[in-house]
């Protein structure tokens, strides 16, 4: 983070936070949206500045609403908005102050933890999903006006998976499978229009967004990084955190499921299709990005699209 931009965004937000101070504490990783750095106010008490970059205009207004909206939801806890703005001398970056939550992030515990500690908290998430999923909405799309909304949770996925197929050809997927993909999607044209309705989704809760007590027997205490939430399907939500539970151990797969509690052949394909939409997606970030391995997540990835359509 540019010290200026830090700077100017200090003051600002410190006219909203009286007191307001860097105090030194970052994130073990920061985050694909935004920048995060702790702070604290005249009282001592701790907070984060998220800063967004000019390329994420939108992001900060999802966050914020998603917070709000989740401030009443039992279960554990999400950051709550303390001060907003627009950087006027950095035009298009803006910057959220918000509390911060106590805890680790499951990520930087996963290793050390025992297989029977790991499918109690994947149980956990899976109940947590089902609490998050009590806000209702009325379309399905974005959280914030002027974004885009569809009509069901059908015509979302429909055009989801056209747009991502598209993609997949262009950067050399193979057209057999893409033609697997589409067909099966379409199968499931049925069961996805039998959503009942869209519900509040985070759309991004894996291990490094999960924050958990620093105790040797640690429980669920906060989920952190709303800035994709959406109003959606909540088994597209389910169905994206399966497929990170399947990548770190898939022997809780069921443990997720279970204590979420789908029930019904229309949802479990439901289920599974989004898993296929959200594999996808991930095939094509890995081929675009080219993180270490690489060719080795592609080819793992299309074996498991193969598997599945």
């Amino acid at each position: 983070m540019d010290a200026v931009v830090l700077a100017e965004v200090l003051a600002l937000a410190g006219r909203d936070v009286p007191g307001l101070e860097a105090d030194g504490w970052t994130p073990p990783v920061q985050g694909a949206v935004g920048h995060v750095v702790g702070v604290r106010d005249a009282s001592g008490s701790p907070l984060l500045l998220k800063i967004y970059p000019v390329a994420r205009p939108r992001r900060r207004d999802t966050e914020v609403l998603a917070q709000r909206l989740l401030a009443a939801v039992p279960g554990p806890r999400v950051p709550r908005p303390v001060a907003q703005g627009n950087v006027d001398r950095f035009p298009g970056v803006s910057f959220l102050v918000m509390t911060r939550r106590g805890g680790t992030r499951w990520a930087d515990r996963r290793a050390s933890m025992d297989a029977a500690g790991t499918t109690r908290l994947t149980r956990e998430v899976g109940r947590a999903l089902w609490g998050l999923h009590a806000v209702r909405g009325r379309w399905f799309g974005d959280l914030v006006d002027g974004g885009t909304r569809w009509p069901s949770a059908w015509a979302k996925a429909a055009a989801r998976s056209d747009d991502l197929l598209d993609r997949y050809v262009r950067t050399d997927g193979p057209p057999e499978l893409a033609g697997r993909i589409r067909r099966f999607v379409a199968g499931c044209q049925a069961a996805l229009a039998s959503c009942p309705g869209p519900v509040l989704c985070h759309n991004d809760v894996n291990d490094g967004n999960l924050l958990i007590s620093a105790t040797p027997d640690p429980r669920l205490s906060g989920i952190v990084d709303l800035e994709r939430a959406s109003w959606d399907d909540p088994l597209n939500d389910l169905a994206k955190t399966r497929l990170h539970v399947r990548h770190h151990r898939p022997v809780d797969t069921p443990a997720l499921i279970e204590a979420y509690g789908v029930d019904g052949a229309d949802a479990q394909r439901r289920l599974d299709a989004y898993e296929v939409l959200h594999a996808l997606e991930e095939r094509l970030w890995v081929a675009q990005d080219r993180p270490a391995g690489w060719r080795h997540s592609i080819d793992a990835l299309e074996a498991f699209l193969a598997a599945r359509t």
